[in-house]
C-alpha cells in the first residue's frame, strides 16, 4: 500500500482556495437574487415561492446523502471527488443563467413549475461540487495546522466572492427590488446570471487543474465503506453529530435568511433608493468581508480555549449583532451595525468547518474508513432545510402583513415584519444553537487524542488501520 507522502505545497492550497470563489459566487448569487426576482420581477406570490421550497426540500431528503454516499464509494483513477466536481462545473454554470431566465408574463403555473425546476436541478448540480469540495478539504488537510493554513488562504478568497455576489450585482441591476418595473430589470438579472457563470468556470478550473488532489491511502477506499442504509445508520446514530446538526442547522438559517431579506431592508426600512441600490449591495459586503477577515481573530480563540468555546462567543456575539441591526434606520447605521454583525458570522462560519472535520476524524478512527461525503451530505440536506424553513417564515409574515403578492408601497406591519425576520427571528434560532454547542462533547484531552490518532493513520497508511 502506497503511504502518506502527499505534498501540499502553497501553491497549491493557493489553487485549491479558488473554489471559495466559484462556491460562494454560485450560492451567494442564489440566495441574494433568486427570492427577489421570482418575487418582485416574475411577480410569483410568496405562497407558490414558500411552496416550491417545501417540494424541493423532498428532493433534499435523498440527494445530499445519496450524492455523499455515492462519492464515498466511487471509484476511479481521477479519484473519488474529483470526478463529481469535474462532473458538476459546466451544469452548474449553466443553471446560473438559467436561473434568470423565467418565463415573464406568463401563467403563474408555468412560472412555479420552472422555478420547481430549476430549484431540483440547481441543487443537484451544486451539491456535486460543493459537497465534494468540502469532503476534500478534510482529507487534504489533515492536521490542524494544514487547515489553519488553508483555512486563512480560503478566508481572503471568501471576501473576493463576496463581493462578487454582493456588490457587481448593484452596478448592474438599478433597481434589485423592482419598484419602478423598469423594462431593462429582467435583462440585467440575467446579466449577473451569465457573469456568474463566467467566474464559476474559470475558478473551479483552477481547482481542478492546480488544486485538488487525493490521498493514494484514501483514493479507492470506497470499497470499505458500508451501504448505504447501514451508512446512514452509523452517521444518524453518531450522538455528537446529531448535536452538531443542531449547531449546522442555526448557523445556516442565520446566514440564508440575511441575503434574502436585506434588499428589502433596505429598500423599506433604510428608504435606499433606485438611485443608491449600491448600497444594499455594500451592506452586505461589509457584514461578509469582515466575517473573512475576522478569521484570523477567531482561530485564535480557537487555538488557545477550544473549538466549542470559540463557537459559542461567536454565536452569542451574531445574535447581539442581529437584535441591534434591525432597529437602524438609516444607512449608515446600518453599515457599521453590519460590521458588528459581520464579526459574529465569521466565528459562526469558522466553527462550521472545524466542528466537521473533528467529527469526520473521530468516525474514521472508529470505522477504519474516511466517510466525509457521507457526513456532508447529511449536513448539507439540513442546511436545504433551513432555507425551507426560512421561506416558510417568510411566507407566513408577509402574509400576515398583506404583502403576498408585490406591492409598491407596503404598510408599517410589513415594515415590522421585515425586522422581525433580520433580527428577532434570527436570534432565537441561533439561541437554539448555542445549546446545541454547548452539549457538543468533543474538546479538552478528548480533541488532542483524536487529532494525535487520525495523524497517525495517515502516517501509517490505510492499510494498517482498522476494519
Amino acid at each position: 500500500m502506497e503511504k502518506n507522502n502527499l505534498s501540499i505545497t502553497p501553491r497549491r492550497r493557493l489553487a485549491f482556495a479558488f473554489g471559495e470563489i466559484g462556491d460562494n459566487v454560485a450560492y451567494q448569487t442564489f440566495s441574494f437574487l433568486l427570492f427577489t426576482f421570482y418575487f418582485s420581477v416574475v411577480h410569483v406570490p410568496v405562497t407558490l415561492i414558500s411552496f416550491a421550497f417545501i417540494i424541493w426540500s423532498i428532493w433534499n431528503a435523498l440527494n445530499d446523502p445519496l450524492i455523499g454516499f455515492l462519492s464515498d464509494r466511487t471509484r476511479n483513477k481521477r479519484g473519488r471527488r474529483i470526478v463529481w466536481m469535474l462532473g458538476a462545473t459546466i451544469p452548474l454554470a449553466i443553471l446560473m443563467v438559467l436561473l434568470f431566465t423565467a418565463p415573464l408574463g406568463a401563467d403563474v403555473a408555468l412560472q412555479f413549475i420552472y422555478l420547481l425546476i430549476i430549484l431540483f436541478a440547481f441543487d443537484t448540480a451544486y451539491t456535486s461540487f460543493n459537497l465534494n469540495y468540502n469532503s476534500l478539504f478534510s482529507e487534504m488537510f489533515i492536521t490542524a495546522k494544514d487547515r489553519s493554513e488553508a483555512g486563512k488562504i480560503r478566508g481572503v478568497f471568501v471576501v473576493i466572492a463576496l463581493i462578487l455576489a454582493f456588490v457587481l450585482p448593484t452596478f448592474i441591476i438599478t433597481d434589485i427590488t423592482n419598484q419602478h418595473g423598469l423594462p431593462e430589470t429582467p435583462l440585467q438579472f440575467l446579466i449577473v446570471g451569465i457573469i456568474a457563470a463566467c467566474i464559476i468556470i474559470a475558478t473551479y478550473t483552477i481547482v481542478l487543474k492546480y488544486g485538488a488532489i487525493e490521498r493514494p491511502e484514501l483514493k479507492f477506499s470506497g470499497e470499505k465503506n458500508p451501504p448505504f442504509k447501514e451508512a446512514m445508520k452509523f452517521t444518524f446514530t453518531n450522538k455528537t453529530f446529531m448535536l452538531y446538526l443542531i449547531v449546522a442547522i442555526s448557523i445556516w438559517t442565520c446566514n440564508g435568511i440575511l441575503p434574502t431579506v436585506v434588499p428589502f431592508f433596505a429598500t423599506y426600512v433604510l428608504q435606499v433608493t433606485e438611485e443608491d441600490s449600491l448600497s444594499i449591495g455594500l451592506i452586505l459586503a461589509a457584514g461578509f468581508v469582515v466575517a473573512a477577515f475576522s478569521m484570523p481573530v477567531w482561530t485564535k480563540i480557537r487555538q488557545r480555549k477550544g473549538t466549542r468555546f470559540m463557537g459559542l462567543v461567536a454565536l452569542a456575539l451574531w445574535a447581539i449583532a442581529l437584535l441591534i441591526f434591525m432597529f437602524m434606520t438609516d444607512f449608515i447605521s446600518a453599515l457599521l451595525a453590519m460590521l458588528f454583525v459581520g464579526f459574529g458570522l465569521g466565528g459562526s462560519i469558522y466553527v462550521y468547518d472545524q466542528c466537521m472535520a473533528e467529527i469526520i476524524d473521530e468516525d474514521e478512527i472508529m470505522h477504519g474508513t474516511r466517510r466525509s461525503g457521507a457526513y456532508y451530505g447529511v449536513v448539507n440536506f439540513i442546511i436545504r432545510l433551513s432555507g425551507v424553513l426560512n421561506f416558510l417564515v417568510i411566507g407566513i409574515v408577509f402574509t400576515g402583513s398583506a404583502w403576498e403578492n408585490y406591492t409598491i408601497n407596503p404598510g408599517v406591519n410589513t415594515i415590522l415584519g421585515i425586522q422581525f425576520l433580520i433580527g428577532i427571528y434570527p436570534a432565537i434560532i441561533l439561541i437554539i444553537g448555542i445549546i446545541g454547542l454547548f452539549l457538543y462533547p468533543i474538546k479538552g484531552a478528548r480533541l488532542a487524542e483524536t487529532q494525535k490518532k487520525v495523524e497517525t493513520l495517515h502516517k501509517t497508511g490505510q492499510d494498517e488501520r482498522p476494519v
